[in-house]
């Protein structure tokens, strides 16, 4: 019941953080005039041209976008694209990306949307527009299983505290070194090398996310052992699909999808696949 409640809590967050974003706009008529000029997937485009979507995505995020050593791109939010892309018969082009860029990319263009565990934040709105919230997590403060500090202590030694550039967890270490606390941050380029300077010592703590360590711990059990969530940080965020501001007609689509997908039985299917239902 209390994750429910956490869940519940998540969407509404999402949506009101997001408010600005493409959801609102959902079912609009073609003829209204936007505040952003014409871009790719502003309308539909002709019934005779193949849709392609270039995909961006993080590609050391799991359980939801990795790319395996032969290359294939997997995950969570890989199969709710390609289940996307099947419903409407568009090809999907897989970019993996560098996280601390791939907004910019985005907007650039080099990409089409950002599906890889993407918080709604308002800062992103700013740039990029959100589908509806399909995931909600929080951040956590994680140590060592033989740590027995506290919160305070550990955020006031002046040791490191690892985080993923770029990420939501990232923000929230500028906003505790901002409200005076004294620690270095040590900024990696994904959560998993985020743990790994967790358990090789590099760093006395970390600020991850429930979405990846929950899953993650329970894929490898062996890491479980060694280390602890201390607290929670902040309220519960929500995950969307990301696209340009001006591309309505792409983020309409994308919606009507989700909502398809998350009203089915497929979707439980896809969470337990993933690990992401307990």
């Amino acid at each position: 019941m209390k994750k429910l409640r956490y869940v519940i809590i998540g969407l509404i967050i999402g949506l009101i953080i997001g408010g600005f974003t493409g959801y609102i706009y959902r079912g609009a008529p073609e003829s209204t005039e936007y505040s952003y000029p014409k871009g790719k997937f502003t309308y539909p485009p002709s019934s005779d041209i193949q849709v392609t979507i270039v995909y961006g995505f993080d590609p050391e995020y799991p359980p939801f976008t990795q790319v395996l050593p032969n290359g294939s791109a997997t995950g969570f939010d890989i199969d709710v694209i390609n289940w996307i892309a099947k419903k409407y018969g568009w090809k999907i082009i897989y970019k993996p990306w560098d996280w601390s860029t791939i907004v910019d990319a985005l907007v650039r263009g080099d990409i089409d949307i950002i599906a890889s565990g993407m918080t709604i934040t308002a800062s992103r709105c700013e740039k990029i527009w959100f589908s509806i919230p399909y995931y909600s997590y929080v951040h956590e403060l994680v140590v060592r299983i033989n740590e027995n500090r506290s919160f305070d202590n550990i955020l006031n030694s002046g040791e490191y505290i690892a985080v993923q550039i770029g990420s939501t967890a990232d923000e929230w270490a500028e906003r505790l070194l901002k409200s005076g606390y004294k620690f270095k941050k040590l900024g990696l380029n994904s959560y998993v090398e985020v743990l790994d300077a967790l358990l090789d010592g590099r760093a006395s703590a970390i600020i991850t996310d429930s979405a990846f360590l929950g899953p993650y711990l329970r894929k490898n059990p062996d890491i479980a052992s060694k280390i602890k969530v201390l607290t929670t940080i902040g309220p519960p965020y929500t995950y969307g699909i990301a696209t340009r501001p001006e591309d309505t007609w792409l983020r309409n689509m994308i919606n009507k999808a989700l909502e398809e997908l998350m009203n089915s039985p497929e979707w439980d299917v896809l969470l337990r696949k993933w690990n992401l239902s307990g």
